[in-house]
């Protein structure tokens, strides 16, 4: 076959930049209709926006940060540097648009290794199954590190997958910055390497050309590694892969699940991630791709292998988050095309049945969206609650997920109205108490606290200086029994009701009275 780069006139032809440009376009309007306006990044995202803006804001490496995956904020804080605006919602907005560029980019990279194994049409297809994936659409909007990651570590199979000895080097080089974005990518020097060598394995110079792409796989490595040995003390990669194996062979303790519970999570998160499109494509897709093998094919079976490592060790540390398996859609996109080609192999017609799938990828896509579609006003009111949670308190209950507007930077600074501004001189001013942290809970069937009287004697040694009450059917019985009969409680005093305010999220805030609850609880 002749190498898919080398041929891009025929690969890249007018058609097939027309409706790849018409597959993006689908991509970008269904993003940025469930884009959420107004609705800053949180958890995670936040943490990578803090790091980014540090960075361009004082121009060196953040040393207050703890998380080994620095390479996608400091990739972000360029765009970051030559952005000029005075809100910080602005710059959360620029951080999806940069996310979901990425993303919808990845379709150029999963064409050419579907191209690699079928027709131009067909490719087409996969290029759509990827992009239209709710998963990925979803993940898009997050600003985290997926879609940078997905399309590193695709183009480097894709290179790799050249005949060209250039493009295999500039494979490990796209390794090495996958590796930057996320520590795990590491385990792809494996199957990398071992084919790197099985490949030309009766060349006099393959000892020589190998140590040629490993060296550039250092050396794209080493000055990120330099920065944070200098900043936090380890090198996030080589650090960070050596303790997860410690962890796994039970060297170093660590919540971990057994084998019946991590199997459970792993399928769990499989199917989750897989549902609604793949879960129809993959089964026959598999079968088709792996009827007749070839070398290539093996490099992507091993590829697929050495990648759901990661996605394994997840599972047993009990993390089931089906973004985990985001990475893996590149290669599912290619044998669900199988599937569509089994089909046509009965009808003869390519370009209808491949039009016909890909519209009704698009349909399925939206309504699976549609009906699962975060409820964004629930989300605004939340925020803005939050600020007045954060104006109004110290020490709180927990009332996650809601609270992820409260305890941040992101509260401090909408309530400062200053930006841009170091995350070194923001002070965090409310801490949360989660209610699981009451030492004398053991019994998962019951709640943590029994009653508001029992939080409020462990609550006041942490400084709890409020009761956060909202309309959440899934607290606590004793937060229920607060928010729905607050005149039963003499010693909590409410100072904010949210359906005062006009917002259909309804939220309370009490102000716990020591002097009166002392009073009442000795008396």
């Amino acid at each position: 076959m002749q190498n898919l780069i080398e041929s891009k006139p025929k690969i890249f032809s007018r058609n097939t930049i027309i409706c790849l440009g018409i597959i993006a376009l689908a991509g970008f309007l269904i993003r940025f209709f469930y884009f959420p306006d107004g609705i800053p990044i949180t958890l995670d995202g936040a943490n990578f926006f803090w790091y980014a803006n540090d960075l361009s804001t004082s121009g060196t490496f953040p040393d207050n940060v703890n998380f080994p995956n620095n390479g996608w904020p400091t990739f972000l804080s360029v765009f970051f540097y030559f952005f000029n605006s005075d809100n910080f919602l602005d710059y959360m907005d620029l951080q999806r648009y940069v996310t979901i560029i990425i993303s919808v980019s990845t379709i150029i990279p999963v064409y050419i290794l579907c191209r690699k194994f079928c027709g131009n049409g067909l490719s087409l297809l996969g290029a759509s199954l990827f992009v239209f994936q709710p998963r990925i659409i979803e993940n898009s909007l997050t600003g985290l590190t997926e879609p940078l990651f997905i399309l590193l570590e695709l183009s480097c199979l894709v290179l790799f997958l050249q005949n060209n000895w250039k493009f295999k080097y500039l494979s490990f080089a796209f390794l090495a910055l996958a590796c930057l974005i996320r520590y795990e990518g590491i385990v792809l020097i494996i199957p990398l390497s071992i084919f790197f060598l099985l490949k030309n394995r009766d060349a006099k110079i393959i000892i020589p050309r190998f140590l040629i792409a490993i060296s550039i796989f250092l050396l794209v490595l080493l000055p990120m590694i330099f920065v944070r040995m200098e900043t936090t003390g380890y090198d996030g990669i080589f650090s960070h892969s050596v303790a997860a194996i410690q962890v796994s062979s039970g060297i170093l303790p660590a919540n971990t699940l057994n084998a019946a519970e991590s199997i459970f999570e792993l399928i769990k998160s499989t199917a989750l991630s897989v549902f609604p499109i793949f879960f129809i494509f993959l089964p026959l897709g598999i079968f088709g791709f792996f009827r007749n093998r070839n070398f290539d094919k093996y490099t992507i079976l091993l590829f697929l292998i050495f990648m759901f490592i990661p996605i394994i060790y997840a599972s047993v540390r009990g993390i089931a988050e089906p973004r985990y398996l985001l990475t893996l859609f590149p290669i599912f996109s290619l044998f669900s095309v199988f599937t569509v080609k089994e089909i046509i192999k009965k009808s003869n017609k390519t370009k209808l049945t491949t039009i016909v799938f890909v519209i009704g990828i698009l349909l399925l896509s939206i309504f699976y969206l549609d009906y699962n579609k975060i409820d964004y006003g629930h989300e605004l009111d939340a925020y803005h609650i939050g600020l007045e949670v954060s104006k109004r308190t110290s020490v709180i209950n927990d009332y996650y997920p809601e609270v992820k507007y409260v305890h941040n930077k992101i509260d401090v600074i909408s309530n400062l109205g200053t930006f841009p501004i170091l995350s070194s001189e923001i002070e965090e001013k409310v801490k949360r108490i989660k209610l699981q942290d009451n030492p004398t809970w053991k019994d998962e069937n019951r709640d943590p606290f029994t009653s508001v009287n029992e939080f409020i004697n462990y609550g006041k040694n942490e400084g709890l200086t409020h009761i956060i009450a909202d309309e959440n059917e899934n607290r606590p019985q004793f937060l229920k029994d607060v928010f729905k009969n607050e005149e039963k409680f003499l010693y909590l005093t409410k100072i904010y009701d949210s359906v005062e305010q006009g917002y259909d999220y309804h939220l309370k805030i009490f102000r716990i009275d020591y002097e009166k609850f002392e009073s009442i609880e000795f008396n």
